[in-house]
């Protein structure tokens, strides 16, 4: 983290010096935390500000989050959860998420976004707490890196689903793509450099046919407002849930099944079973033979690999602001 970051600015040390902790509470309330969650960020927040290590880091944080707000190209830092780091590591991104709120919040009024939609990608923080708590069993937050991109002001909860503003084939975050020449050749909104809409499904979304029309009626709305584009615009997902062999696993009206049936498959993939065995059942550590099978989809992701097959990540699309 400290290589890939900069160097914390003076303004922004002084705002981590000067944060108090009713400044970080009253922050906090506005993500929807429980106020016993609160409690505890709270109660650890003076070993952060007295420690050189987290203090500044957090600092860091907060510059390079600062510098990089509108700049969707920036690249996204990802890597592993701060768990084996003490209460200021699995906390960290809780603090961090509270020192950028109030700008965060201020760079997306300013452009006209809604308010629900600001408060329920604020509440995205709940999301990855719940993720980390199941995964855990204490309070942390869970793929904390992504939360980098909601303070950057470039990703929105909708409804059921979550959308990144990205350049395709430039953003960390941009999908596999279709090589240049064949980019060119299908036109505006397919070719590298032109703006898409990266779609990212939270855990435990409503995945409903139904929940989904509705969440993309209001995204085209509100997104042909916020992020108006002059091309036509694609929306990508990338993910194992793009993996063609689902049709072949689950029933024809598995939500998955028909969620993935939205998009056009790109060509070729990437062998990713981590990525699978974490987001279906969220057990770290725990052996294939020991994990459970209760669902069909539990026993189609174990079912792949015990035939020595893997997942396969992929890229689809559609088109955003026609017919999906």
């Amino acid at each position: 983290m400290r290589s890939f970051w900069p160097p914390p600015s003076p303004a922004a040390a002084q705002r981590v010096r000067d944060f108090t902790d009713g400044d970080l509470a009253r922050t906090l309330e506005h993500t929807g935390l429980a106020s016993s969650q609160i409690a505890e960020i709270v109660e650890h927040w003076r070993d952060v500000q007295s420690s050189t290590k987290w203090s500044s880091l957090l600092a860091a944080g907060y510059t390079m989050v600062s510098l990089d707000r509108g700049n969707i190209d920036a690249p996204v830092p990802i890597w592993s959860d701060l768990h084996d780091e003490g209460a200021e590591g699995r906390l960290f991104y809780f603090y961090l998420f509270a020192l950028c709120l109030d700008e965060t919040v201020s760079y997306l009024r300013q452009r006209g976004t809604p308010e629900h939609v600001i408060d329920s990608t604020m509440n995205i923080l709940v999301q990855h707490s719940a993720t980390y708590q199941r995964k855990w069993g204490n309070l942390g937050v869970d793929g904390g890196w992504w939360t980098l991109i909601v303070l950057r002001g470039e990703l929105l909860q909708i409804g059921s689903l979550e959308f990144h503003l990205v350049s395709l084939g430039v953003g960390t975050l941009s999908p596999e793509w279709y090589d240049e020449a064949v980019a060119r050749n299908l036109g505006p909104g397919f070719r590298r450099g032109d703006a898409s809409l990266g779609v990212h499904i939270p855990q435990d979304a409503d995945f409903s046919p139904a929940a989904l029309d509705r969440t993309l009626d209001e995204a085209r709305a509100v997104l042909g407002r916020l992020w108006p584009v002059e091309h036509r615009r694609l929306a990508t997902c990338r993910s194992w849930i793009m993996d063609d062999r689902l049709a072949t696993l689950l029933r024809p009206d598995s939500n998955l099944v028909r969620f993935q049936q939205r998009f056009e498959l790109v060509p070729g993939w990437v062998e990713d079973d981590d990525d699978v065995l974490e987001f279906v059942f969220r057990l770290p550590g725990t052996a294939r033979g020991e994990l459970p099978r209760r669902t069909s989809l539990e026993r189609a992701v174990l079912g792949v690999l015990e035939r020595g097959e893997h997942w396969h990540t992929r890229s689809g699309w559609f088109d955003f602001d026609g017919a999906s």
